[in-house]
This record gives C-alpha cells, sequence and structure tokens, in this order.
C-alpha cells in the first residue's frame, strides 16, 4: 500500500520553531515527526509518497530514498495551491488504494490500518470543544458533511486529517473550483464523495496528536515519552546518580556526579550533563547538548547541539537545535493571565495553559531571563 504525506507547507504557527527547518521535521520526544509517522508505516505501507516545498532539500536529504525497508518517492509542490492540489500531484504515483495524512501530525499504526480496510475513509476524532478543529458530520459511520472552523456547532468529531482514499478520487480532484481563500481543499472532495454517500468515517482508537502551535511540541513529547516505562543507559553515569522513572541515555552521554533524573527522559548520543543537575518531567535533550553544572531542568524539549550554562532554569519550554542560554538564565513558565499568551511571529494566542514557559528558535543565543510565553527567532 502506498501512502501521501502532505510536507510542503511553511508551518508559520509553529514559529519560531519552523524558521531554520521545514515543519515535518520538528523534533518530537527526540525524532523528527516525519520519523514518527513513517515508523508506523513499517510494515504496513510499501511506498511513500512525500508532498515537499518549503526548505524540500533538506526533508530529501534526511530521508533519503528509502526508510527503514519504505520507498521513498519527492513530488515538489512549486506553489501552495491547497490540499487538494497537493494530493493531486501525486496521482502519476498513485497505483491502487492510498493513505493520505498531514505531514506534522503524529497518527497511529492502529489507525492507519483502520481506515485501510474501506475504500474511501475519514479518520475522525470526539472533541468536547471542537472549536478549534474542521468539524465533520456523520450519520451510520457516513460523512455527511465536512466544515472548516465555525463560530457555530455543527458536531463534536473533527477531521484529524487523515484519509485513505481509492485512485477514483483524482476525478473527483480534478473538478473541485477554487476556494474563498483561493486554495483547492481535500475536504471539497472529500464533501463530494460524502454527497455521493462513499465516505466512511473511523474514529481514532490508538492516536492523534496534532502538532500546530508551538506548545503542542511539549504535548506530543509528554504523550510519546510517557509511553516509555524502560531504563536504558549507553552512556555513562556518574557517581550518587538518582533515578526515578523511564531513562533513556544514548551513547557517548555522560551524566555527572550528583545528578537527579526524575520522570519520563531521554538523553541523546554524545551529550555532556555536568554535576547536580536536576531533570524533572518529560524531558527530551537531542544529541550532542551540553548541560552544565547545577542546571535545573522541567518538562523540556532541547534540540541537538545546545549549550545550557551553569545554573539555568528552564521550565516548560523548547530550545532550539545550536541553541545556547547563558549563565544563570531563568525561563519563567507562569503568567499574570489565567492561561499563558504565546507572542508567536507578530500574534498573540491563548495557550490554554496556566504553566508554559518559553520557545528558543534555532542557534539562538539567550542573555536574559524569558517570561511565558515568549518566543525568540532570528
Amino acid at each position: 500500500m502506498q501512502a501521501v504525506i502532505l510536507a510542503a507547507g511553511k508551518g508559520t504557527r509553529i514559529y519560531p520553531m519552523g524558521l531554520k527547518k521545514p515543519k515535518p521535521l520538528i523534533e518530537v520526544a527526540n525524532k523528527p515527526v516525519l520519523e514518527h509517522n513513517l515508523d508506523q508505516m513499517v510494515g504496513f505501507i510499501d511506498e511513500a509518497i512525500i508532498i515537499v516545498g518549503y526548505k524540500k532539500d533538506m526533508i530529501m536529504n534526511h530521508l533519503g530514498d528509502n526508510y527503514r525497508g519504505i520507498k521513498m518517492t519527492y513530488v515538489v509542490q512549486e506553489e501552495q495551491l491547497g490540499t487538494g492540489h497537493a494530493v493531486l500531484l501525486a496521482e502519476k504515483h498513485v497505483h491502487g488504494k492510498f493513505l493520505v495524512l498531514n505531514g506534522d501530525d503524529l497518527f497511529s499504526k492502529k489507525d492507519m490500518v483502520s481506515i485501510s480496510q474501506c475504500n474511501n475513509c475519514l479518520l475522525v476524532q470526539y472533541k468536547d470543544d471542537p472549536s478549534a478543529f474542521g468539524s465533520v458530520v456523520i450519520k451510520n459511520n457516513f460523512v455527511q458533511d465536512v466544515v472548516e472552523k465555525s463560530d457555530t456547532f455543527v458536531s463534536h468529531y473533527v477531521n484529524t486529517g487523515m484519509y485513505c482514499f481509492m485512485p477514483d478520487v483524482f476525478q473527483v480532484l480534478h473538478t473541485i473550483p477554487l476556494s474563498a481563500r483561493g486554495e483547492y481543499e481535500l475536504t471539497d472532495a472529500v464533501k463530494e464523495l460524502a454527497k455521493q454517500g462513499r465516505m466512511h468515517a473511523e474514529e481514532v482508537t490508538g492516536h492523534w496528536i496534532p502538532v500546530g502551535y508551538p506548545w503542542h511540541i511539549l504535548e506530543a513529547s509528554e504523550a510519546l515519552l510517557n509511553e516509555n516505562e524502560e531504563i536504558s543507559i549507553r552512556g555513562s553515569l556518574g557517581e550518587n546518580v538518582t533515578i526515578s522513572g523511564s531513562l533513556d541515555v544514548g551513547e557517548g552521554s555522560t551524566v555527572g556526579e550528583g545528578v537527579v533524573l526524575r520522570g519520563n527522559i531521554v538523553i541523546g548520543k554524545n551529550c555532556s550533563i555536568g554535576k547536580n543537575v536536576i531533570v524533572t518531567g518529560f524531558t527530551a535533550l537531542g544529541n550532542n547538548t551540553i548541560v552544565e553544572d547545577g542546571a535545573h531542568l522541567h518538562n523540556v524539549i532541547i534540540g541537538a547541539g545546545a549549550t545550557l550554562k551553569e545554573e539555568c532554569v528552564v521550565k516548560d519550554s523548547v530550545l532550539g537545535e545550536g541553541s545556547v542560554l547563558s549563565k544563570g538564565v531563568r525561563i519563567a513558565n507562569i503568567s499574570k493571565d489565567a492561561t499563558v499568551k504565546v507572542k508567536s511571529n507578530g500574534k498573540i494566542y491563548d495557550s490554554g495553559k496556566e504553566k508554559l514557559g518559553a520557545f528558543v528558535g534555532d542557534e539562538c543565543v539567550v542573555d536574559d531571563e524569558l517570561d511565558g510565553g515568549d518566543c525568540i527567532g532570528d
């Protein structure tokens, strides 16, 4: 079976984490989102057709021609003309029933297999508050309608962005008009199939983890890290290291004397953790990360090659690859408001979280304290 993965977009909402890399290569729990999805496909999908655009060479060079036995085929979407246009570009490569999924959300093999049992199917999830998503009207397990974000209630079921189609969907895609926002929408093809009574709906039974905004990186990492219950140490530990919870220490990494590791933690390869460092909660340190003496980390995702100088305190935050925090820098994780507002790319978003730290882009240097919701880019 084949899968078409939509990975051409820039991902402006996830600023600053997508400034220097395409969104599907943003790491969650020390692995790019795109790889997490490909891992779920192993043994089930023979070929992945990746629709690339923004920083396409990074994706192509990262994955190559084959990923764990899955053939990689790349199709370039030169203009961002919508999801329907993106899928249509794969037409000449598709030779049977195929999956379509957003390349920047996390899906499970269980649900991939489930929707593939139908000729045309949309994966949905029940949400108490569906207002942030496109809603799906369902009757007797068939899709009746798909409605983009609406101010009025439509349905508790939301569109996850994963589908299964028969090849005749391309005939429909050739006929859909431009939408009001000037794009060819895949959901318009779904609506047409629904009118014909040919669009099934299956509810999520595995997992669907959207990664649309910066704080979703933390949510997704927490969900994945919490699945691990093992302790694996391929590096070296100093004296008097306290371990509680799950832990994965990569090859070549060193953990200094008196370090406390309490939570669900993964430390990549060739990392250096200094003396008396405290790491708690769900935390992932990318390869070649340096954390100097006395630092305190809680619920932190750190990109490869980052450096945290002595006595830094970082909570509920994401630090990009090659970023540097100067000695004693503190990142607060609370706000004067009831929930932390994220100041991202000239816009302010309500994270809905009472505790949330900052987001530091790749190769950024931070010398001063940051407040909850701060985003540091170029």
